[in-house]
């Protein structure tokens, strides 16, 4: 009987963690751990961490993300990516210089942002306006 018990304690304990873990990813999406690199120096690598919302705060999924780089010696890096269900998008690391940002999605606006390199140290935030 006893034996049972603690069989019973663990499952109840794996199945609560289980739970409370699923119901936080769900509501934390957009404050997930940032995976956005700014650049050590001019020209450095760095990673662009996207979380997308619509006015009302919720997250846009397929939205197309395009960062275009202008280096200080004239050459362009390019990196896009889209967005997933939770408004997240983490580009591929590339060469940063002047940076621009075109994110655009079915029935919203199409936005141009210029980032400072130094922007890139925590998740940039878009909203979308509708159409």
């Amino acid at each position: 009987m006893r034996k049972l018990f603690f069989v019973m304690l663990a499952v109840a304990a794996t199945l609560s963690s289980g739970i409370a873990h699923q119901n936080n990813s769900m509501t934390t999406a957009q404050d997930a751990q940032n995976m956005g690199i700014a650049p050590k120096e001019p020209n450095g690598v760095g990673r662009l961490d996207l979380r997308v919302v619509d006015e009302g705060g919720k997250p846009v999924r397929n939205v197309y993300a395009k960062l275009t780089s202008i280096r200080s010696d004239g050459f362009k890096c390019e990196s896009w990516a889209r967005t997933n269900t939770e408004g997240v998008a983490v580009l591929p690391p590339l060469h940063m210089g002047r940076l621009s940002l075109m994110v655009k999605a079915k029935g919203y606006r199409t936005q141009e942002i210029v980032v400072p390199t130094t922007d890139l140290s925590q998740p940039v935030r878009v909203t979308l306006a509708k159409k």
